[in-house]
Order: C-alpha cells, then sequence, then structure tokens
C-alpha cells in the first residue's frame, strides 16, 4: 500500500502541464510572427481588461503621405521649405519623417548640407544648415522656443479640419511654413477592438501626443471609450500608472521612442508593425512584426485559450491522481498499476498541452 501511494506522484503532471503549455504557445506565436519575451506575459495578457493604443503607426498604417504644404517665409518656394524640412529629419526613422523624405524624393529634390541632427523627444528635431537653425516639430516645440506661430493659424485649423497632422517649420526664429501629413487608419483596426472587446476586453483608450482634435476624429470613429491627446512620453507613463492603481490589467500598444516609457509600465507592452523602433522593442514584452492588427486579439485569444488547457491539465492531474492515491492506500490499485497511471496521467496532460501547437491564431 505503502509503495502504490509513493508512486503516484502529482509532481510529474503539475510542472508539465504548465511548462509545456506555456513552450507550444510561445512556439505557435512565433511561427505567427509574434514574438513574446517569456510566458508570464502570456498569463497577463489573459487577465487583461484594459487595452491602450498610440495612434501614430499604431492605430493609423504609419505610412503617412504629405498632402498640404505652406510657405509663410517672403521669397522662399515650398520647394525649398519642405528641402529645409527634410534636412532636420534626414536620419529620422519616424513614420513623419518618412513622409517629408518621400516627397522630397518625388519632387526630384536635393537635400542641402546639414549638421548632425538632434531629436527632442515627444516635440521634434533640429539641425544647422550653413548657419542657420531649422527646427521642425510641434507647435508646443515652436512655442517652447519662441517661435510665433499666429499666421499660421487660419491654415493650420483647414488642414486639423481635413484630419491632417501638421508640422511646423522654423528658420531661426520664424516659422517659415507647415507641413500637413495624412495617415489613414490602418486596414482591420476597427475590427480588431471589436474582436478584443469580445474577449472581455471592457476598456479602450488612445493616448496621443497628437492635438485634440485630431486625437478626437479618430476615438470617435473606431468608437472608442476615451482619449487623451497633447501627451509628451512621461504623460503616457504616468497615465498608465494611473490605469494600475486602480487595479487595471493593461496592454500597451505602440510602435515609437515617444511610447517606450508606457511600454515598459504596461502589465503588458506590444509593438505593433515594421514601422516599429528598436527602443519600442526593447520595452515592449511582446512584438507583432507584421502590420495586421488582427493579430493584437489574437495573442490575448492564444493567451486565454493556453492557461484555459493548463486549468484543464491541473484538474487531470490532481483529480486523478488524488482519486489512484485513494485507492492505493486502500490497497485496491497495486504498485504496478499505479506506476502505469501515474505515467499515463504525465502523457495526458503533455499531450493535452500540444494541442497548442496546433490552434489558429486566425480562427
Amino acid at each position: 500500500k505503502a509503495l502504490s501511494m509513493l508512486v503516484i506522484d502529482y509532481s510529474c503532471g503539475i510542472r508539465l502541464s504548465t511548462a509545456t503549455a506555456f513552450s507550444a504557445s510561445i512556439n505557435t506565436a512565433a511561427k505567427n510572427g509574434i514574438l513574446i519575451k517569456g510566458s508570464n506575459y502570456l498569463e497577463e495578457l489573459s487577465k487583461a481588461d484594459t487595452v491602450i493604443f498610440d495612434k501614430t503607426g499604431t492605430i493609423t498604417e504609419g505610412k503617412p503621405k504629405v498632402h498640404t504644404v505652406k510657405t509663410f517665409a517672403k521669397n522662399m518656394r515650398d520647394d525649398r521649405m519642405i528641402a529645409l524640412a527634410a534636412a532636420a529629419e534626414e536620419t529620422s526613422t519616424h513614420p513623419l519623417a518618412s513622409a517629408i523624405l518621400n516627397e522630397v524624393r518625388n519632387r526630384g529634390l536635393k537635400i542641402p548640407r546639414h549638421k548632425e541632427d538632434v531629436i527632442k523627444v515627444a516635440r521634434g528635431i533640429e539641425t544647422y544648415v550653413n548657419k542657420d537653425i531649422i527646427r521642425v516639430g510641434s507647435r508646443r516645440y515652436m512655442e517652447e522656443n519662441n517661435i510665433s506661430v499666429e499666421m499660421s493659424f487660419d491654415v493650420v485649423k483647414g488642414m486639423q479640419n481635413n484630419g491632417e497632422i501638421v508640422i511646423y517649420v522654423a528658420k531661426n526664429e520664424n516659422l517659415i511654413g507647415v507641413i500637413g501629413v495624412s495617415d489613414p487608419p490602418r486596414e482591420n483596426i476597427k475590427k480588431a477592438m471589436n474582436r478584443l472587446r469580445n474577449q472581455g476586453i471592457d476598456d479602450i483608450v488612445l493616448l496621443t501626443g497628437d492635438l485634440r482634435q485630431q486625437a478626437e476624429t479618430i476615438a470617435n470613429s473606431m468608437s472608442m471609450d476615451r482619449y487623451e491627446s497633447e501627451l509628451l512620453p512621461e504623460d503616457k507613463a504616468k497615465d498608465i500608472l494611473k490605469f494600475r492603481s486602480i487595479g487595471s490589467k493593461v496592454i500597451m500598444i505602440g510602435d515609437g521612442i515617444n511610447d517606450a516609457p508606457a511600454l515598459s509600465y504596461a502589465n503588458v507592452g506590444i509593438a505593433l508593425g515594421s514601422s516599429r523602433t528598436d527602443v519600442a522593442m526593447e520595452a515592449a514584452d511582446v512584438t507583432i512584426t507584421s502590420d495586421d492588427p488582427l493579430l493584437i486579439p489574437a495573442v490575448v485569444g492564444l493567451a486565454k485559450n493556453t492557461v484555459k488547457i493548463i486549468k484543464q491539465n491541473f484538474a487531470m492531474a490532481i483529480g486523478i491522481n488524488s482519486f489512484a492515491l485513494v485507492l492505493g492506500a486502500t490497497g485496491l490499485l497495486p504498485a504496478i498499476y499505479s506506476s502505469v497511471l501515474h505515467n499515463s496521467i504525465t502523457i495526458l496532460v503533455v499531450g493535452n498541452s500540444l494541442r497548442l501547437l496546433k490552434y489558429d491564431v486566425n480562427k
């Protein structure tokens, strides 16, 4: 009887029920272009109730195009103004910089020789062309450098009504022009949000550094619960901490340098898309290598299914072994059959976990 009880050991089934499920899940995710840094993040994904999105490059395609160019400086043509902007943006990997550089190429313009580009995080970028300092960025960046933007109000209002992102360009202390960039929403992004709601996510939030009107337009079109605009990276991080302080399990989704602090503070940070930056990948816990937003609810669904299978494994391992333990103690189960049963349960939980290798994330 003692031998039968000693042979019926819980540990193998219980340990393998978790490890094999997580390993199979991470393997399946990797085959579908989803890189997960550890099994603990799958567990956190399964508990999530709040998803926070960045805007540019996350909700939108991250492949913006220049739509409007307006110059305010006397004796300066649009081509010269946008070429100066390209000089500042030449080494930047930001999607808005790519839009300006593509426009310069399409116009057949040459980028002026310039000194090293200096990034001002969440504000803009600057460089020297000859002895002139060129600044390209947000309205806040202009105002911080005592550059008046009053002359652009009417033009900017029209751009914003068209849903364009406004980029200000200044030379020394003077505003020389504005560039309007359009960045349409990603295909399937709203479908992805609907699927997240079906998986139990009850709070979808937009945090962006863009102006309020642009944020409101996107939030309304995506039926998001709320939004906050004109945020710096540290503001996004503080908002994440506020959500966590009230008990929310937060997923943060972003792609750029500005999103890195928020990605690291969330329960799970997800870097999305081919335009993601190295900093965002480093800060994130999950990296989605493709531009398909449907992989966001896919990885959440995979995580929930993984935890479900682990619970099944625990129930089988503990339930059947406990029943066998009683039979062994009463002498109804010989030691040899205890051994067979014990190893059969171990194989059963491993086989149940391996079902995750066939899990269809696109279902």
